[in-house]
């Protein structure tokens, strides 16, 4: 498996406001990393559907690593996903790869835009 197809940066959401302040919920970048598309098969698709979201990618990064439902992702192209299923799980070769399912984020939120 390649991780060819760009690198992407995943935000955490954290409360940013002063103690005491009304909470301020502001993204904040966690890490980076290489990524290759996957395929969003039908059953992935409509699974979600059926929960009321919409996936519109599958990609895969490295290695497994800490990444939430709750975490939003950029891609180099500036496009933004929320994570729906983040899957530690090993490639064809048995290395470990962890599968980001991820929905459509809407463009006003995301970061550094």
């Amino acid at each position: 498996m390649t991780f060819d197809d760009g690198i992407l940066e995943i935000y955490r959401m954290e409360n940013t406001a002063p103690p005491g302040a009304m909470p301020k919920e502001t993204p904040v970048l966690q890490d980076r990393h290489y990524f290759g598309y996957d395929t969003l098969g039908f059953q992935r698709y409509y699974t979600a559907l059926q929960a009321k979201q919409q996936a519109e990618a599958v990609v895969n990064v490295p290695l497994w690593q800490d990444i939430c439902v709750t975490d939003l992702v950029k891609l180099d192209d500036g496009r933004g996903f929320r994570v729906l299923l983040a899957q530690k799980t090993k490639d064809e070769n048995g290395l470990q790869i962890t599968k980001l399912t991820l929905e459509r984020w809407e463009e006003g939120n995301v970061p550094g835009r």
